[in-house]
């Protein structure tokens, strides 16, 4: 957009001084045309009546020649004035559009980048919440197992506690039975 604006203002001043020459030569073009009318009239051999009745007439034609050349220059000047307003005015309108648009672009951005930072935080908050539930889980299943193995424990103890018992008992039996035997036998 920078680019354009400076190569249009590059060309804007190329116009201008091709504007000033082409006025410097139609000026000068008018004045060698009534300098050579007037010399013309001076040196031509007429009465001084004729003489004064022809430099009139000439500068009336060079007044009038001089008059339509400057409102042309004029008018080309407006025309020029009025391009370079309408093109200026073009640059301004695409700049604002331009910077609307980016405007837009980064109020769209932010906005995006707001929301994503948003969902993230929310996942991040669910999964802690999941991994807190899952903790939660994990810690009664090991207090449950934990208990399980305990009274499993207690309970294999006890039956442990009353086979000994009974092996002791079957074993003091069969002692007496083997004193009996040897008392018998001998």
């Amino acid at each position: 957009m920078l680019g354009k604006m400076l190569e249009d203002k590059r060309k804007e001043f190329s116009r201008k001084k091709k504007m000033e020459t082409a006025k410097n030569v139609a000026t000068g073009t008018v004045i060698g045309t009534a300098l050579g009318a007037v010399a013309g009239l001076l040196l031509a051999p007429q009465s001084g009546k004729d003489t004064r009745e022809d430099i009139k007439d000439k500068s009336k034609e060079v007044a009038q020649n001089v008059k339509s050349t400057v409102e042309e220059k004029m008018e080309e000047a407006k025309d020029f004035k009025d391009k370079i307003s309408s093109d200026l005015k073009d640059n301004i309108e695409g700049m604002k559009n331009a910077k609307d648009e980016v405007a837009k672009d980064v109020k769209e951005g932010y906005k995006d980048m707001k929301d994503t930072i948003k969902d993230t935080q929310e996942n991040v908050k669910d999964s802690m919440d999941e991994a807190k539930d899952d903790m939660k889980d994990l810690k009664e299943n090991a207090k449950d197992t934990a208990e399980d193995v305990k009274k499993d424990t207690k309970d294999n103890m006890k039956d442990a506690k009353d086979n000994l018992k009974d092996a002791t008992n079957n074993v003091k039996d069969a002692w007496k039975d083997a004193k009996k035997d040897v008392k018998k036998n001998y």
